[in-house]
């Protein structure tokens, strides 16, 4: 909204510590903050070195604080504005108070990802750089942390670039011997080499495309639902994938009645665990709600945690348990035996489930069954393990290959491999028709890093960004 104006915002977290850090960034930034600070001539002053100031409200010639300020002259910012950053004392009230006075004297408060914002388009960095500062921000795990930096080092960008050139050189190749025919100097490209370029490409955005389950994932997280009928082990599960007594564990049927949610680094990948309330009919209104929910999770959920009661030779699971195992549906999901601290021979239990599985062909078959015992932790090793191999890649995790980390990148190489596949299927057809696709393919992979992505995808990106970031 303020394109050419001066912003400022609060840039450490909200609440009371012992030092915040107030950003400030525009064509003004030296003059508005030199108004609250004696006057000072921050052109005057080296860039990028911090000085001791008096902070001083200029209406009312109040002083506020005593603070390093830092001045940095652009294009050699985050920015790449002239910017000063404020380090004051952490009040809540006096950080409002210096922020108003600095709103007094000519600021603007910056809108949500407004810094990052500027940054993109001053050219400082690419749209994948760009919300891969949100990504750092909000990682939790060695993983996720390791896969934004990868996103903020450029690998992706660099990839998607080298891709999105080779694109429109093809095209320069083809235009030019369709615009001018008559030249026999100008270089030329067949039909088998646009055919053979163009596999080359596909090939290497198909790789982009794999890691996009592994990126995404260490980017929201894992949504795992433990689901079973009443005081089967949810909860005790829960408290033992945690580590802590989060969850009230009872004999008590129903007691848990809502979701409860947490989160877990499970090596380095991030879950989020949600406990549901025991599945039954039942009378209770609150509890309805609560197995209402439980559904809800099923069907939210990227895995499902189904524990089961304990079967002893040729039992069948009884009628409550099979409706849950047909509730979910097409989700993956995993029969964890619970309780098998109790049993003589577990592994015969979990032979047992296994060919009754297999012998229902209506039923949706699991991952994997395994036998656990939430109280002991015994299976609990191989449950971590079993999760991990399922959903993750361990050698992307552990390389340095770029990764696709969203839905919006993922989305853009989609339509670039569609693009390319259409014109792998038009073998054949004239040039100028083959480039209607090529042409395509690079604005999809434009779109990727930003090169020519729409305001409105734009906007859309920074306006999840934190304020003051």
């Amino acid at each position: 909204m303020y394109q050419e104006a001066t912003i400022c915002a609060l840039s450490s977290p909200a609440g009371t510590g012992g030092v915040a850090v107030i950003r400030v960034s525009g064509p003004e930034a030296f003059s508005i903050c030199g108004k609250l600070m004696g006057k000072t001539d921050f052109s005057s002053l080296p860039s990028h070195r911090a000085i001791l100031r008096k902070i001083k409200d200029p209406q009312k010639g109040e002083l506020l604080d005593e603070a390093l300020v830092l001045p940095m002259k652009g294009p050699g910012t985050f920015t790449g504005e002239d910017t000063v950053e404020i380090d004051c004392h952490g009040g809540m009230y006096l950080c409002r108070r210096i922020l108003e006075a600095l709103i007094a004297s000519g600021c603007h408060m910056a809108a949500p990802g407004e810094f990052t914002r500027r940054a993109f388009m001053n050219g400082k960095m690419d749209l994948t750089k760009a919300e891969a500062v949100m990504d750092l921000i909000d990682a939790g795990t060695r993983y996720s942390l390791k896969a934004a930096s990868s996103q903020m080092e450029g690998r992706l960008f660099k990839e998607a670039n080298a891709l999105r050139d080779e694109l429109i050189r093809m095209l320069a190749d083809i235009e030019v011997n369709i615009d001018y025919p008559e030249y026999d100097d100008l270089p030329e490209i067949s039909e088998n080499e646009i055919q053979e370029k163009t596999k080359e490409i596909l090939q290497k955005v198909e790789t982009l495309l794999q890691s996009a389950d592994t990126g995404m994932l260490l980017r929201d997280g894992l949504k795992v639902s433990l689901i079973g009928l009443p005081n089967v082990g949810k909860s005790s599960l829960l408290n033992r994938l945690l580590k802590e007594e989060r969850a009230i564990v009872t004999d008590i049927p129903g007691t848990t009645r809502d979701v409860i949610s947490e989160k877990m680094d499970l090596g380095g990948i991030p879950l989020k665990l949600l406990d549901t309330a025991g599945i039954r009919e039942t009378e209770d209104v609150v509890e309805n709600i609560g197995v209402e929910r439980s559904y809800k999770a099923i069907r939210e959920s990227d895995l499902v945690l189904l524990l089961i009661s304990v079967l002893q030779g040729g039992e069948s699971l009884p009628p409550e348990e099979v409706r849950l195992i047909e509730s979910v549906e097409d989700k993956p999901y995993l029969i964890l035996v619970n309780k098998v601290d109790q049993l003589d021979d577990p592994e015969e239990t979990v032979s047992c489930v296994k060919a009754w599985i297999s012998s229902r062909e209506n039923l949706p078959k699991p991952l994997a069954v395994l036998p656990i015992s939430a109280q002991t932790g015994e299976g609990i090793e191989t449950l971590e393990k079993t999760i991990r191999e399922a959903f993750f890649n361990e050698e992307l995790l552990e390389n340095n290959a770029p990764m696709v980390t969203n839905l919006r990148q993922k989305e853009a190489l989609i339509r670039a491999k569609e693009a390319l596949l259409r014109v792998c299927a038009g073998a054949g057809l004239p040039e100028d028709l083959l480039t209607i696709d090529l042409s395509e393919a690079a604005d999809a992979i434009g779109d990727l890093i930003g090169k020519s992505a729409r305001d409105d995808v734009i906007e859309n990106i920074f306006s999840r960004f934190c304020l003051g970031k």
